[in-house]
């Protein structure tokens, strides 16, 4: 059995989140210990008590005061952890940064990444920033540690990094499915519903709104949205310019344990990332919300996808309107509806947590390449300079959208 920490930002309410969280169950159910380090003080407390059920949690927090307090902590030294780890999971460039900073401090095995969306190794490459410059020369050093979750980032990767494509691991993200076996979908009820954070470029929350008008003249559709985000009050005032204000609810945050109960009983779902997974696990329809796309498009339902890449521009080439899918499954008849149903359940299968969960610990299997050179002083001052010149929403730009 196996000593494994998992290094992260923070622990908001997210599909990377979630998954550790759902990791961590899994890995402790099959025996292995694991330790998570929170790069901030800043979590959702739902989470954080799942979480420290499976798992111990450390938080390492220099500048509570500070709202992107992870970046700085990151490069700040660590203390020495007198723990022996046979994997150490860093979730992003970020946290792969703290790895390699404090390789000193850290006794450890093999080390793997996760790079959860491709803007992840895409942002700022074309920036002479040392700090961004530093942290992607490091990954792509090491991009063969990456446990990709879909074919279409592991090809942009293998294009930055010159790496052979060939050599590179998939690993989808795992969904448990104890929560979701017994929901059902409901075409009669016509809820539209999406889950996840409300920033710009999940823009299908844009699209179904434009589109909300036309569909409530085939039938008196609701849309249902679950999140919460910086776009929320953009969102609120497209659906009042659209003449759909009192038909599009805003839920706000829910608590993860929720998501079972918001799922069951939807005509369909619309959205991305691990949560359009776990729709399909409950058998809703769902038709995959591709992120920072111009027009009101997606690539279909999500059990047409083929592979484990769909919420992407890039990952797919198919696409028909969002309003066309939709007006689709409502003519069905009940038992073409059904159907559907069961196609969704039978694809989320290939993303079952007791499967990956396994594969995960076989594939953290390789040693970091840390032959590289990075001051942590030069880079910290890098980051403040960049907050500085660059404005406090400089961050925000790690995953651009269209305008």
């Amino acid at each position: 059995m196996k000593n494994i920490l998992f290094v992260m930002g923070g622990l908001a309410i997210g599909g990377v989140e979630t998954y550790v969280v759902r990791l961590a169950k899994y890995l402790k159910l099959s025996g292995h210990s694991v330790t998570v380090t929170l790069l901030s003080n800043k979590y959702d407390q739902g989470l954080f008590t799942e979480l420290s059920q499976h798992a111990t949690v450390n938080i390492v927090e220099h500048v509570p005061f500070l709202s992107a307090s992870s970046w700085v902590n990151a490069l700040l030294p660590a203390k020495k952890d007198e723990k022996k780890y046979d994997i150490v999971h860093a979730v992003d460039l970020l946290t792969l940064a703290y790895v390699y900073l404090n390789r000193d401090q850290l006794d450890v095995t093999s080390v793997s990444v996760g790079i959860y969306h491709s803007k992840e190794i895409a942002w700022w490459r074309d920036r002479n920033i040392y700090f961004r410059k530093k942290m992607l020369a490091l990954y792509d050093h090491n991009v063969q540690l990456t446990l990709f979750p879909n074919e279409r980032t592991a090809e942009m990767a293998a294009e930055f990094s010159g790496a052979e494509l060939s050599s590179l691991d998939i690993l989808p993200l795992g969904i448990s499915f104890e929560s979701y076996s017994a929901r059902q979908p409901l075409q009669s009820s016509l809820r539209i519903v999406s889950v996840g954070r409300l920033v710009d470029f999940k823009i299908y929350n844009r699209h179904v709104i434009s589109q909300l008008a036309e569909l409530r003249k085939l039938a008196d559709f609701e849309y249902f949205i679950y999140g919460d985000g910086p776009e929320r009050i953009a969102l609120m005032a497209l659906a009042e310019s659209h003449g759909v204000g009192a038909h599009v609810h805003f839920c706000g945050e829910v608590d993860y344990a929720q998501l079972p109960s918001i799922l069951d009983g939807a005509f369909c779902f619309v959205g991305s990332g691990t949560t359009i997974i776990e729709a399909s696990a409950a058998g809703i329809p769902s038709v995959v919300g591709i992120e920072s796309i111009e027009r009101p498009l997606t690539c279909g339902l999500f059990s047409d996808v083929a592979g484990y890449s769909y919420n992407e521009e890039s990952a797919t080439t198919n696409r028909v309107g969002i309003f066309d899918t939709i007006a689709m499954l409502h003519a069905m008849n009940a038992s073409e509806y059904m159907q559907v149903s069961e196609l969704h359940r039978k694809k989320a299968k290939l993303f079952d947590i007791v499967e990956t969960s396994a594969q995960f610990v076989e594939k953290s299997n390789r040693t970091p390449r840390f032959d590289i050179k990075i001051n942590r002083w030069v880079a910290l001052l890098s980051f403040v300079k960049s907050v500085i010149f660059l404005g406090p929403k400089a961050l925000k730009s790690r995953f651009d959208s269209v305008s």
